[in-house]
C-alpha cells in the first residue's frame, strides 16, 4: 500500500508546492514591472499625439500665456479635445510654464493651480515624460466638490514648440492626463495569465522529469536494499555454515587426538584383565594406561587455555620491557645453545594491550623458531611499521631453520596442525587469535636465505 508519507509522494506534494509558490510569487513581482513598462509606452504615445495635435493646430507658446484669448481658446481647443475620445480618460489639464491651468475638459478649473505633485510637473517641464499609476483613491481636481476615483493613471508629458531661430524644440507648457486602469488591469491580467500558464506548463513538465527521476533513482534503492538486505541475510547464514564446519572440523580433530589415547586405554586394560595373575606385567600396563590418561588430560587442558584467552584485562604496556620478559623467561623455561637476539628502537613504545597474552603470543613464536633451529640463534626486532595503511608497531621472530613448504604454509594456523613429532598444533593457533583479538595479523614467510619469519603487527590504537 501506497503510504501518506513515502519519499515518493513527499516529493510530489513538496515540488507541486514550491513550482505553485513559484509562479504565484512570479506573477506577483511581474506584475508591478509589466504595469510601469505599459503606462511609460502609453505616455510616450499620449506625447507624440498631443506635440502632432498641437503641431497641425498651429498651438504657440502665445496662445498659453494669452488663453482667455477667442483665438487661444480656439485652438487650445481644437488641440485637446480629441483627447477626450481616449478610452477611459478621466480628466486632462493642460499648464502654463507658470502652473496655471490654462485649458481642462472642466473648465471650472482653467485659471487655477490645482496639483499636488509640483514635483513632476516641474520635471515635465524639463522635457521628461512621466507616468504614474496611484492604486488608491485619488481626487484629480483637488477642489472641495470633487469626488475621488479608485485608481488612476498619471501621465504628465510636455508640450514643444519649434519657433526658436536655431529651429530647436522647447517646452511650452504641460498636458496632464488621468486614465482609468481599467483596460490597463485587464491587459496586464491577461497577461498574467499567459505567464503564469507558461510558468506552470514549465513547472509541471520539470516536476514529471523530476518526479520519474527520483522514482527511478528511489526504486532502484530500494531494490538495492532489498538484495543487500538478501546478500546479508545469506552471508550471515553463511557465516553460521562455516562456523558449524570449523566448529564441527574443530571436534573432530579434538575427537581424533582424544582418540589415540583412549584406544591405548582400551587395549592396555584387555592385556591387564589377560595378565591379572603376573602383578608385575599388570603394574606395568597399569602405569601405559596412567600415561595415556595424562596425555588425554593434557589436551583436555590445552583446549581450555584456547578458550581464556578470550578474557582480556587491556592496560599500557611497555612493548619492550614486555619483549625483554618474553625473552628473559625462554632463556629459564628453554634449553637454549645461543642467546636471543633483541633489536628494538630508542624511543619507548606504549601500547593499550593485555600484556599476559602478548606476552604468550610472543613466546609461542619465539618458542617454535628455536625448535626450528636449536643451534641456531633466534632474532626477535620492534618497529614501526604500517599495515593496510594503519600505523602500529611489528614484533618479528626470524629462525636459521629450513622454513615451511607450500603445503604446510596453508595449514599454519590450523589447530592441532603440526609438523613436529611431539607437537600440539595450538601455539601459531592460539597466537594468531590472541593478535586477531588485540586488531592486529600475523604474517608468515619464508626468507630467501633459508629459515622463516613470523611477525606479530598490532596498531598502534588497539581496540579489546
Amino acid at each position: 500500500m501506497f503510504k501518506l508519507t513515502s519519499p515518493p509522494r513527499m516529493f510530489a506534494i513538496i515540488s507541486l508546492l514550491m513550482i505553485v509558490a513559484m509562479v504565484v510569487g512570479t506573477g506577483l513581482i511581474q506584475a508591478p514591472f509589466f504595469r510601469q513598462a505599459i503606462i511609460e509606452r502609453e505616455a510616450v504615445i499620449v506625447r507624440d499625439m498631443v506635440n502632432a495635435l498641437a503641431s497641425e493646430r498651429g498651438l504657440a507658446a502665445s496662445d498659453l500665456q494669452n488663453y482667455t484669448h477667442a483665438n487661444a481658446s480656439r485652438r487650445l481647443n481644437q488641440s485637446f479635445n480629441a483627447l477626450k475620445m481616449l478610452s477611459g480618460t478621466a480628466r486632462i489639464k493642460v499648464f502654463s510654464p507658470d502652473g496655471t491651468i490654462i485649458w481642462s475638459d472642466d473648465p471650472d478649473l482653467v485659471g487655477t493651480k490645482t496639483t499636488t505633485h509640483l514635483d513632476r510637473l516641474t520635471r515635465a517641464m524639463g522635457g521628461e515624460v512621466l507616468a504614474k499609476f496611484n492604486p488608491v483613491a485619488t481626487n484629480i481636481d483637488m477642489l472641495e466638490q470633487g469626488s475621488p476615483i479608485p485608481a488612476t493613471i498619471e501621465c504628465y508629458v510636455p508640450i514643444f514648440s519649434r519657433e526658436t531661430d536655431e529651429g530647436a524644440s522647447s517646452v511650452i507648457g504641460v498636458l496632464s492626463l488621468y486614465r482609468d486602469p481599467q483596460d490597463l488591469n485587464r491587459t496586464i491580467e491577461h497577461g498574467l495569465y499567459l505567464l503564469w500558464g507558461v510558468i506552470g506548463g514549465a513547472g509541471l513538465v520539470l516536476f514529471l522529469a523530476l518526479y520519474q527521476l527520483f522514482s527511478l533513482v528511489y526504486n532502484r534503492q530500494r531494490n538495492a536494499e532489498s538484495k543487500f538486505s538478501k546478500l546479508t541475510v545469506e552471508h550471515e547464514r553463511i557465516v553460521q555454515i562455516e562456523k558449524m564446519s570449523a566448529m564441527g572440523e574443530l571436534v573432530g580433530e579434538i575427537a581424533h587426538q582424544l582418540n589415540n589415547p583412549l584406544v591405548g586405554v582400551i587395549n592396555l586394560t584387555q592385556l591387564a584383565e589377560r595378565q591379572v595373575q603376573n602383578p608385575q606385567r599388570v603394574a606395568e600396563l597399569l602405569a601405559e594406561v596412567r600415561k595415556a590418561g595424562t596425555e588425554c588430560r593434557d589436551i583436555v587442558q590445552r583446549i581450555l587455555r584456547i578458550n581464556q584467552i578470550s578474557r582480556s584485562a587491556p592496560q599500557p604496556t611497555d612493548i619492550k620491557e614486555l619483549v625483554r620478559d618474553t625473552i628473559t623467561f625462554c632463556h629459564q623455561s628453554i634449553a637454549l645453545h645461543h642467546a636471543v637476539d633483541f633489536v628494538a628502537p630508542d624511543e619507548k613504545v606504549m601500547l593499550n594491550v593485555d600484556p599476559v597474552l602478548i606476552r604468550q603470543a610472543l613466546f609461542n613464536l619465539i618458542h617454535n623458531a628455536i625448535l626450528a633451529a636449536p643451534d641456531k640463534q633466534v632474532h626477535v626486532k620492534l618497529a614501526f611499521a604500517e599495515h593496510e595503511g594503519v600505523p602500529g608497531i611489528v614484533l618479528g621472530v626470524t629462525d636459521a631453520g629450513s622454513g615451511f613448504t607450500s603445503e604446510a604454509a596453508a595449514l599454519l594456523f590450523k589447530p592441532f596442525f603440526t609438523t613436529r613429532s611431539n607437537g600440539t598444533g595450538l601455539g601459531l593457533p592460539v597466537a594468531q587469535h590472541i593478535v586477531m583479538k588485540h586488531g592486529g595479523a600475523i604474517l608468515a614467510k619464508n626468507l630467501p636465505v633459508g629459515g622463516a619469519s613470523f611477525s606479530i603487527w598490532l596498531p598502534s590504537i588497539t581496540t579489546l
